[in-house]
């Protein structure tokens, strides 16, 4: 089966839809990828490296460097430096960090709830469905990181 360009289009207007519409709407003091950071840390403490947060998060490491720095100025995370290597170091979340993660996630998440709340099983599906794509895009990266992409 093959799909037209304008269809493919089409759906990637409605997922870009969704997505806008889920964004939060009242400004919080975390974006929503320092949110997703500091959940990480919270969530995961084990995976506290600024390396292991960008592979877990699928955020380039750039960007992950940009909100880290960002976090660690609003005190929301401190760093500790390894005894073995002096130029790595792990990462855990401070109470600071952990009351702002409450409030951004309290604002980032209520559209998700009101969309839950209004849609019901609909929204489930879709999450479900969202899930093993997101699982079939990660193996479909793990198999290509080692090949080099014309």
């Amino acid at each position: 089966m093959q799909i037209e360009w304008t269809e493919m289009a089409r759906y990637q207007q409605q997922l870009q839809k969704i997505v806008r519409t889920l964004l939060p709407v009242r400004s919080a003091t975390l974006t929503a990828s320092e949110c997703e950071l500091l959940a990480r840390l919270y969530l995961q403490p084990q995976q506290n490296t600024p390396i292991l947060l960008s592979q877990g998060s699928g955020m380039k490491k750039e960007a992950v460097s940009r909100c880290l720095k960002v976090l660690y100025e609003k005190d929301c995370i401190r760093k500790e430096r390894q005894p073995d290597d002096e130029r790595s170091y792990r990462l855990f979340i401070t109470e600071t960090g952990l009351a702002e993660l409450k409030k951004g996630y309290e604002s980032i998440l209520q559209p998700f709830y009101d969309l839950w709340r209004s849609a019901g099983e609909d929204f489930e599906a879709f999450v479900q469905c969202a899930d093993r794509l997101a699982a079939q895009i990660e193996e479909r990266r793990e198999t290509n990181s080692g090949r080099e992409i014309l």
